[in-house]
């Protein structure tokens, strides 16, 4: 899916990549998105989206107009550096 940089597309994939793409496909393109923005030797603890979170990310991001030239590591980075911000607002609301 999408174009290849140093054997990885997580830098280049994009909505539309993301929506021509099937299921296999994008299942593999959030594992690779994921290790490139969650890097172990980072020095930085980031917090990782589920398969199902991140999908959805892209879905409801990919569904907007003109969001064909969106990045999807850019989406993914967004929506986990907001996730912990989320959890807590969840757990005030029980």
């Amino acid at each position: 899916m999408g174009q290849e940089l140093g054997g990885s597309v997580a830098q280049l994939a994009q909505c539309s990549d993301w929506l021509d793409a099937d299921e296999p496909q994008r299942l593999a393109t959030i594992e690779d998105v994921r290790s490139h923005v969650n890097q172990e030797d980072s020095g930085v603890a980031a917090s990782e989206l589920t398969d199902e979170e991140a999908q959805a990310v892209f879905d409801h991001g990919c569904a907007r107009p003109g969001s064909d030239g969106y990045r999807l590591y850019v989406m993914y980075a967004r929506a986990a550096a907001f996730k912990p911000l989320q959890e807590v607002a969840q757990g005030d609301a029980q």
